[in-house]
C-alpha cells in the first residue's frame, strides 16, 4: 500500500464548538490540510491546529458548474495523497452529508490503493433534532434532497416526519455555482406536497445556527403560504407527522403469543 493517506473530517456547524477531539487530532498531525470552511473564525481555528492549510473555496471561481467544481476539489485533495503525504480534508458540517468532493476523493484514493477514511461530524440533521426537540426513534424519519423529492415518485409515510433539504435550490437543474431559489421549483414542490397534506398544514422552515450564541431560525407557517422570500440556500423544510400510524394487530398478537409463553411484550399504543 502506498504511503499517502487521506482522512476526511467535518467541523460541524459551529467551529470550534462542534468539532470532535478525533477530528482535531487528525488535523494536528496532518502534513497538509485541505479545507472548505466558510467562516473566518473556523479558518483561524484550523490555522491554530495546523499552519499547512490549502483552501478549496477558490475552485468555485474557476467554473460555474458545481459538479465540475467538486471534481476539482477532489483532484486537488488527491494531489497531496499522491505526494505520499498524510492529508486531512476538512469540510463544513458532516463531511459525508451533501459533500460530493469528500466521497469522490475517498473513492479514488482507495481505487489507487491509498488508505482513506471518513470520520463522523455534527450535521445539520443532528442540529435539527436538537433544536426542534425531535426523537427520530419515536416516529421514524424521512429525509430527501428537495429536488430529488420533487422529481421522483416517493411513497410518503404521513405517519412520520418528512425533512426536505436544500430547499434553496429546489428545481434548479443547472447545477450552477450561483445558488438561488427557483420560483418554479418552489411552486411545484408545494403543489406536490399539497396532494398529501392540507394546504393549511403547519410546517417549519429551519436554519441551524452557525455562529456561537446565535439562535437557529425556526419559522412556522402554513404550507400554502411559503414564499421565495422565506427561503435561502441553507433553508430546510420540515413537515411533522400528519396522521397516526396504525397498529399492526396481527404481528403484535403473534409477538405477544410467541414471546416468553405469551408474556405481553408489545406495548404499542
Amino acid at each position: 500500500m502506498p504511503d499517502g493517506r487521506l482522512t476526511v473530517v467535518g467541523t460541524g456547524l459551529i467551529t470550534p464548538q462542534h468539532i470532535t477531539q478525533e477530528a482535531k487530532r487528525h488535523i494536528e498531525l496532518a502534513d497538509r490540510v485541505y479545507h472548505l470552511v466558510p467562516d473566518p473564525l473556523g479558518i483561524s481555528f484550523l490555522r491554530s491546529l495546523n499552519s499547512n492549510l490549502v483552501y478549496l473555496g477558490d475552485c468555485y471561481q474557476k467554473t460555474d458548474n458545481r459538479a465540475k467544481t467538486y471534481s476539482m476539489m477532489a483532484q486537488r485533495i488527491l494531489q497531496g495523497v499522491r505526494e505520499e503525504l498524510n492529508v486531512v480534508a476538512v469540510f463544513y458540517g458532516h463531511p459525508g452529508v451533501f459533500v460530493s468532493p469528500s466521497h469522490q476523493a475517498i473513492k479514488q484514493a482507495r481505487k489507487e490503493g491509498y488508505d482513506a477514511t471518513m470520520l463522523p461530524g455534527v450535521s445539520a440533521e443532528s442540529c435539527l433534532y436538537a433544536d426542534l426537540d425531535i426523537d427520530p426513534g419515536k416516529l421514524g424519519a424521512q429525509n430527501y434532497e428537495a429536488t430529488y423529492f420533487l422529481c421522483h415518485k416517493i411513497n410518503i409515510n404521513l405517519s412520520a416526519p418528512l425533512t426536505l433539504w436544500q430547499l434553496g435550490v429546489v428545481g434548479d437543474l443547472s447545477f450552477s455555482t450561483k445558488i438561488k431559489p427557483s420560483a418554479t421549483g418552489l411552486y411545484l414542490l408545494k403543489q406536490k406536497l399539497m396532494k398529501h397534506y392540507p394546504d393549511t398544514f403547519e410546517v417549519i422552515l429551519y436554519e441551524t445556527a452557525i455562529i456561537p450564541a446565535f439562535a437557529p431560525r425556526i419559522k412556522r407557517k402554513p404550507l400554502e403560504d411559503i414564499q421565495l422570500d422565506d427561503i435561502n440556500e441553507v433553508t430546510t423544510l420540515y413537515l411533522p407527522e400528519y396522521i397516526a400510524a396504525q397498529k399492526d394487530d396481527y404481528f403484535c398478537t403473534e409477538l405477544e403469543t410467541k414471546t416468553n409463553q405469551g408474556e405481553k411484550s408489545c406495548q404499542i399504543n
